[in-house]
């Protein structure tokens, strides 16, 4: 594109050209890119990525899933299922890449997820349609500061999704609604994008386009990652994270309640599970006849991989599975794997899973591999208690629990790929094989507890030193990886050569790779070594640097004396080590230390002129972020920083063409202070910036050059000119200048700070001003089309009592209209014998009846209702209206305006406000009368139906406990109000017999004796038998601690007591609530003349009524002995609400 062409090009150029690999198998990647797609959801992110799945199956030999070409049919793929998250293997530069596509928009489950998939990208596609041209402002109000928050330093493209849209508005002759091509190059390049593309699902070929482009990028940025510092490091300490206690919304082990977190991922509807397993495919997946165990034959693998299945149900029967491979699919959850108890080795790679834990532990599982999932924390791992290979390879784990404590027989953890900052809780395992590539570590403390391992790989991390490797901790160590590190040191190698067994070492590359003769270098120290960076040490080698180092020198120089005692020895070898301290000295300066970053040796290759090296594009990407992020005020607030960045392939010095964008973005901005560093400004440069601190009227005070050699040259002209007296300062160190200009243009004084921290509260004071004015717009807007030039007048506004008449901005007008109704109304609405009233405008005195007064109110809901409060009305009690309670006027709608809520108080409180009513009367809501009728109408016929209702509710509760509360039964105990609320509940309101218990497959504990409890006494027998006795028991809302029971033992010795499953509690009376149903055994032990409170899970037992709200309940005679009932709450409603409609 033109953009692209005009763009600083990267003098590190790297030629890369990614394509599907054809022996997509027999691939081994050690790298993986990870590419996010970010953007607004329904753009087309998963045909994207459908698109791009098939180009890759079909350049590998696949076949599309329907076996057509993309362009042969519309829309080109299904809209579900959405792919969150794919991972594909590529070539690049020769070499195999796995390269990880996560799709933000994919799924609402994984939305919290995408700071933390942000943060692992080595590219992020901004993506966009162009028909859609709210999905790019989204980009710059939403997407790019998220990724500015979070700081992610790695490149992001631009892309156009479904571009043959525009083509397709073009041609209908609708321009206006798209965004041209010329506007998306303009915005890449203002907000610094790697690239502008676009692509369309309908041309795969554009599809590979974009994903070429990235993956160019993204390998850019890979191979310099190493170089950024390691991020913030989590508290790890357990005495903090007890007093700091942070609980993800991914945790493995949930606690009480967060369930709700994981259960709605791996809850599966009609909708969520569009690709079920089938039989027939089971079948064919079968493979390997064998032994069984019990003397039987029968497959024992089944190979699913690669069918999209998104839930394998039918997989239950086939318990005598050993191997099990799932990869490849769309799963959320493994819980049918339970079923397999036999089960050996499973493969569920590439899924979607969220938790380490999300099935039943077969009996004897040695092998699991959940690489490439979505999961966010290691887990609790104890119960396979003879897992050998764990692998969770390229998920999103940022920590390792103590989760492994108890796998004593694991012998492979690979942990790559994740986010980890730091090694623990591995001590007592006996690991043969870690690794842990492409993670967040800054060392390696930790690894000494280890004393088994063999092979370490701790590739692409932020390492320094090795120093936590001792060969008395690891003796038995022969694999070695630390490449793409940042180990710039030589000696930190000497540590290393202790180790006895270590063979292979990988150190290239990494800052200690370019030292002259490294490999030389490295064998000197490490002799034993029979592999350094994946190439075998030859003989020749060996014998070179034996001769490099002069293993042989001394002796030489004996036989030579002693042969020619009359010559000179001359050392005639070409490099020495003397040489290659030499050569070290010249090229970084000191010996044996490459330095933290090592050298650009691209750049070496190329010579520049006075400015240097043009940018790459990564770093014209971050300098337009910068640009950016001043004119949004700043980052930190206030500061603009072009000097400090993470690491220095992301950072370049300014020049003098960049400062025209700098500064206008700083006064834009609002911006104090300017950090310029080492800048390579011209002496007219360094002129500019004074001139516009002299006299711009912008609220910058402090510019920062350290490091710049250009002010030295205008050091008289400098203080000279400066403008103390605005309170502004300069920041010269290293610049050449004496040191006590330097200080003087330092400006340290008094009256300098004044005046900054004047600019400062300025800046404040101004931000809080824009604030408060841009929630005056919506009101201000309505203000303006009520007096706009029009051919007719608009519609009348609404009155002042209005809340729209409260919103910011226009509020004065009503808050003076209440000020005078309440000089004379000062109660607002008064209340005196059942009659309401008010003084008027006119000073006249307007009364109202109950039934008007009632209309009123309703007219309040209804104008509370109309600015969007959430109030439900209801009928109910002598007065005609009744507020619903609670619930009536909830905090979810929209929030009433400040300065109404602060006369009238909140929608709850509002709504019976006298203020608010009688003010509406005085503004002229007066209800109509066709309103008071119908609202006194519907009272008395409320009225009359309630009383009809009461006495056949009497009539039921009389026979109930006729029936069923004899004179005899133990205190505490009843049953006759739940058969009277059943009967009510099953049965139409004219009839007024209630039911018996069998109609409800209720059975009387005194008519139907239970079997033997197998610990302690059933609860009815002890009760009874007088052994103990209920002092209350409670009911609050239902499942876990719904029902509290209060037991007191009446007997001389401990009282061990069974409340069984099935057990019933009923309410007292008609509060129409959920009577409450146990559905598990419990054991209560009752201490002798004690009491002793329990808590119980208790199922509601109809949909229809409200949930107990510490209500006060009876043990009833009753109870339910239907274990497939009982086992969950669903099921206990199937059955009593088939009963109570007579489905059953």
């Amino acid at each position: 594109s033109r953009w692209k062409a005009s763009h600083a090009h990267s003098y590190a150029c790297h030629e890369i050209r990614a394509r599907a690999s054809k022996a997509h198998g027999a691939m081994q990647s050690d790298r993986c890119l990870h590419v996010c797609l970010l953007g607004d959801a329904g753009i087309g992110h998963s045909a994207f990525l459908q698109c791009y799945k098939q180009v890759a199956s079909s350049a590998s030999g696949g076949s599309s899933a329907q076996g057509k070409e993309f362009s042969s049919h519309h829309p080109p793929f299904d809209a579900s299922p959405n792919l969150e998250s794919m991972v594909a293997m590529v070539e690049l530069d020769g070499e195999p890449c796995r390269v990880r596509f996560t799709d933000n928009a994919g799924g609402r489950f994984l939305n919290p997820l995408v700071s933390t998939a942000i943060k692992a990208a080595h590219v992020v596609l901004l993506c966009y349609r162009s028909d859609k041209p709210e999905s790019l402002a989204s980009i710059r109000e939403r997407w790019l500061p998220l990724l500015w928050s979070l700081r992610c330093e790695c490149p992001w493209l631009l892309v156009s999704l479904a571009s043959d849209m525009r083509e397709r508005r073009r041609a209908a002759g609708d321009q206006l609604s798209c965004v041209s091509q010329d506007e998306a190059e303009e915005f890449a390049g203002r907000y610094g994008a790697w690239s502008y593309t676009e692509c369309s699902s309908f041309f795969p070929a554009t599809v590979q386009l974009v994903v070429d482009e990235a993956l160019a990028a993204g390998i850019t940025y890979y191979r310099l990652q190493w170089q950024l510092p390691s991020p913030e490091k989590e508290e790890t300490d357990d005495a903090a994270r007890e007093t700091h206690p942070v609980k993800r919304w991914w945790t493995a082990a949930p606690k009480q309640g967060e369930m709700d977190v994981w259960l709605p991922h791996e809850k599966l509807n009609v909708k969520d599970d569009p690709t079920q397993l089938t039989e027939e495919q089971v079948r064919q997946g079968l493979s390997q006849l064998g032994d069984t165990g019990t003397r039987q034959h029968a497959y024992l693998r089944c190979d699913l991989q690669a069918l999209g299945l998104t839930s394998l149900v039918k997989l239950r029967p086939w318990v005598q599975l050993q191997f099990l491979n799932v990869s490849r699919n769309q799963l959320r959850t493994l819980e049918p794997v339970g079923a397999l108890r036999n089960l050996l080795h499973l493969n569920a790679s590439h899924n979607l899973l969220i938790r380490s834990q999300n099935f039943t532990a077969p009996d004897a599982l040695e092998t699991c591999d959940m690489s490439y999932n979505c999961i966010a924390e290691l887990g609790d791992w104890k119960v396979h208690r003879y897992l050998r290979e764990l692998n969770l390879r390229g998920n999103y784990i940022h920590r390792i629990s103590n989760g492994l404590k108890g796998n004593k027989e694991l012998r492979m953890l690979d942990l790559s790929e994740n986010l980890i900052s730091k090694l623990e809780h591995l001590e007592h395992l006996e690991l043969r094989t870690l690794n842990f590539a492409q993670n967040c570590l800054s060392s390696l403390e930790g690894i000494e507890t280890l004393s088994k391992l063999q092979s370490l790989d701790v590739r692409h991390n932020n390492i320094t030193t090795v120093a936590a490797l001792r060969a008395e901790d690891i003796p038995r160590l022969r694999k070695l990886r630390l490449s793409e590190n940042r180990i710039s040191q030589i000696r930190e190698l000497d540590q290393l050569a202790s180790f006895s067994f270590l063979s292979d070492l990988y150190l290239e590359p990494g800052p200690v790779s370019q030292l002259p003769q490294y490999r030389a270098q490295v064998l000197h120290r490490l002799p034993r070594l029979r592999s350094l960076d994946a190439q075998q040490v030859t003989a020749d080698e060996r014998v070179k640097t034996e001769l490099i180092f002069g293993a042989d020198v001394e002796t030489r120089r004996e036989i030579f004396e002693q042969l020619l005692p009359e010559e000179t020895f001359e050392d005639r070898r070409l490099m020495t080590e003397e040489t290659i301290a030499a050569m070290e000295l010249e090229q970084f300066g000191r010996n044996g230390d490459a330095g933290p970053y090592g050298r650009d040796e691209g750049a070496e290759l190329m010579t520049f002129g006075e400015q240097g090296p043009p940018r790459t594009r990564i770093q014209q990407a971050k300098f337009r972020q910068r640009i950016e992020q001043a004119r949004r005020g700043g980052d930190p607030e206030g500061v603009a920083d072009f000097a400090n960045f993470a690491a220095p392939f992301l950072g370049s010095p300014i020049f003098d063409d960049d400062l025209p964008d700098v500064l206008e973005a700083v006064a834009e901005g609002g911006v104090e202070e300017l950090l310029l560093g080492p800048a390579r400004l011209s002496v007219e440069g360094v002129r500019q910036l004074i001139t516009f601190l002299r006299e711009s009227p912008s609220r910058l005070r402090h510019i920062d050059l350290a490091g710049c050699t250009s002010v030295a040259a205008v050091g008289v002209e400098l203080v000279n000119t400066f403008p103390f007296a605005k309170g502004c300062s300069l920041e010269t160190e290293n610049s050449g200048l004496a040191e006590n200009t330097v200080v003087r243009l330092r400006n340290q004084t008094q009256e300098a700070a004044a005046a900054l921290e004047k600019v400062v509260e300025e800046r404040k004071r101004s931000a809080r001003a824009v604030e408060e004015y841009r929630k005056m717009q919506p009101a201000l807007e309505d203000l303006a089309q009520e007096f706009c030039a029009r051919d007719s007048p608009p519609p009348p506004p609404p009155p002042l009592c209005h809340p729209l008449k409260w919103r910011l901005g226009v509020e004065k007008l009503a808050e003076a209209a209440l000020k005078d109704f309440l000089k004379g109304n000062s109660a607002g609405l008064a209340e005196a014998n059942g009659t309401w009233s008010i003084t008027g405008k006119d000073g006249r005195s307007v009364k109202m009846t109950s039934d008007e007064h009632n209309a009123l109110r309703q007219a309040c809901d209804s104008m509370l209702r109309e600015w969007g409060c959430n109030i439900e009305q209801e009928f109910e009690g002598e007065e005609g209206y009744d507020y619903a309670g609670p619930d009536a006027a909830n905090g979810d709608g929209r929030p009433l305006p400040e300065a109404f809520a602060a006369a009238f108080g909140d929608a709850r409180e509002a709504r019976a406000n006298p203020k608010l009513l009688g003010f509406m009367l005085w503004e002229g809501v007066e209800p109509s009368a066709a309103a008071v009728e119908a609202i006194r109408r519907k009272r008395e016929e409320w009225e009359a139906a309630w009383r009809a209702a009461q006495e056949r509710f009497e009539r039921l509760t009389d026979q109930g406990q006729k029936a069923h509360d004899g004179s005899n039964g133990s205190p505490g105990v009843a049953s006759g109000q739940i058969i009277a609320h059943f009967s009510h509940l099953s049965q139409p309101s004219t009839e007024t017999s209630i039911k018996s218990p069998s109609f409800f497959n209720l059975k009387k504990v005194s008519e139907a004796r239970r079997p033997a409890p197998n610990m302690g006494q059933d609860l009815h027998e002890a009760l009874a038998a007088g052994v103990v006795a209920i002092e209350a028991v409670t009911g609050s809302s239902f499942g876990v601690d719904s029902v509290k029971l209060e037991l007191r033992c009446l007997a001389s010795t401990p009282a061990t007591v069974a409340i069984r499953r099935g057990t019933i509690f009923q309410h007292q009376g008609w509060v129409h609530r959920q009577n409450l149903l146990l559905g598990l055994d419990y054991v209560v032990q009752v201490p002798a003349g004690g009491t002793v409170v329990k808590h119980m899970n208790g199922y509601c037992m109809n949909q229809t009524c409200a949930c107990s709200n510490g209500n006060p309940m009876d043990l009833t005679d009753f109870y339910l002995d239907d274990d497939a009932v009982l086992a969950s709450q669903a099921l206990v409603w199937d059955h009593f609400e088939g009963i109570f409609t007579g489905k059953k």
